[in-house]
């Protein structure tokens, strides 16, 4: 027999070498995004939820009481650690943004059919802060019966 038939060359060991190499590093970098879109998607779950609690919230209050809340300028508060634990931060909080906007005619503007109530939520550190894709709504229609 002659010596190229007996083993396998260096150069072979090699090649098979760094072809496990770059086979490893493509699994490990593929567990990483994963987890990193995994925690991105729990985190979006989350703050969905809460900006749907709040809407929800605020439209289980009276009409006269929402009625004194319409502003065109959002209610910012802070979302504190044990109502979303995902979302928290000590150096940059997330933040609910909260609007809650008159519903009228667009033709007499006098009169008023409800109040629409939007909820936004933004997360993440000061120098990448996700928001909501959409904000969560909800509409409480005027029944008549208010006491104003």
């Amino acid at each position: 027999m002659r010596n190229a038939e007996r083993g396998v060359t260096l150069v072979e060991v090699m090649l098979a070498a760094s072809i496990l190499a770059l086979t490893v590093l493509a699994v490990f970098e593929g567990i990483a995004v994963s987890a990193r879109i995994a925690r991105e998607n729990a985190e979006y779950l989350q703050a969905d939820a809460y900006a749907f609690d709040l809407a929800w919230k605020r439209y289980n209050e009276s009409y006269g009481a929402l009625r004194k809340l319409v502003s065109e300028r959002p209610f910012d508060e802070n979302i504190v650690s044990n109502a979303a634990p995902m979302l928290y931060r000590k150096d940059s909080p997330a933040k609910s943004h909260t609007t809650i906007r008159r519903i009228t005619n667009p033709s007499d503007t006098s009169v008023e059919f409800g109040v629409l109530i939007s909820v936004d939520v933004e997360w993440g550190a000061e120098g990448a802060r996700r928001h909501l894709s959409a904000t969560h709504t909800a509409t409480v229609f005027k029944s008549g019966v208010e006491d104003d």
